[in-house]
């Protein structure tokens, strides 16, 4: 009688660690700098739960749970990954970013991401545009390059400052819009619409002078050419148009004028908005 209690004792004790012995990531270990616009380390930033060295560096320690095993056998996935991380330091803007990713709760033990250098903005601080505007932009741009957006070296897709959703968005996505053919380019297509993204890479100098690549991507098109799908096995696909240009330009009271080479006329642009790492420019109507 002894012995199957104990037995029973054991299996049950057995089963509870054996259900407690999957670890969950909660938040990787995180590292980074801090620093202003003036490219200096930014000392006793508070980074969520720490603090930066006078290096401006910060590190945060990795956040593990247990979790079930049966419940995540259930689950048949691993879990999402959500956390928050605010960046204060007085004097300057307070940011604060959300962090997700799907599936990032099955990360190994040990996993670190590195945020490399993050820029904070002094309060009040004057962007001024002849600071930040002489380099080399990466314009996404809508169909009559009306509205550009763009990013130059320095952009960081994990920067909580000037990567703002309205921006991200735009830049990665709300620029692309819908072609559509109506007529058929022989008798094995299917008359189909088809997204289409502009991009415009632009270096911009200081003596006045620009260089210039615009693409143009085609996305998804002719998905539906019957016999080329069915001989190769494959989907259709156009070549992207790439267009080189050079020009001057001037810069006067926060606008900038291309010349006829940049879209095919005189352009004025006003610069809605500038930081370290972004632009948005929109064509002036009429001028």
């Amino acid at each position: 009688m002894y012995r199957p209690i104990v037995f029973i004792v054991c299996l049950i004790t057995s089963v509870c660690l054996f259900n407690s012995c999957i670890s969950r990531l909660s938040r990787p270990a995180i590292t980074g700098y801090i620093y202003d616009y003036d490219n200096k380390p930014v000392a006793n930033c508070r980074v969520g739960e720490t603090q930066t060295d006078e290096n401006g560096k910060f590190y945060l320690k990795e956040i593990r749970t247990n979790r079930f095993l049966l419940t995540e056998i259930f689950a048949m996935e691993a879990p999402p990954i959500f956390f928050t991380l605010d960046i204060e330091k007085e004097g300057y803007k307070s940011y604060s970013t959300n962090f997700f990713h799907k599936y990032g709760g099955g990360r190994a033990k040990g996993a670190l991401d590195n945020l490399d250098t993050v820029y904070i903005k002094r309060i009040n601080e004057t962007i001024l545009p002849e600071n930040y505007l002489y380099t080399d932009w990466h314009f996404a741009a809508n169909k009559d390059l009306d509205t550009l957006y763009g990013i130059n070296k320095n952009y960081n897709m994990q920067n909580p400052i000037t990567n703002t959703p309205h921006f991200d968005s735009k830049f990665h996505s709300g620029m692309i819009y819908k072609f559509t053919s109506s007529t058929k380019p022989d008798s094995a297509w299917n008359p189909e619409s088809y997204d289409l993204e502009t991009t415009y890479w632009v270096s911009l100098r200081e003596d006045g002078l620009y260089e210039g690549k615009k693409t143009l991507k085609y996305l998804n098109p002719w998905r539906h050419r019957m016999e080329y799908d069915r001989t190769y096995r494959e989907a259709y696909t156009i070549p992207s148009d790439s267009t080189t240009t050079k020009g001057t330009f001037t810069f006067l009271n926060n606008t900038i004028r291309f010349d006829r080479h940049f879209t095919n006329s005189n352009t004025l642009y006003s610069i809605d908005s500038i930081d370290r790492d972004m632009i948005i420019l929109t064509k002036i109507k009429g001028r």
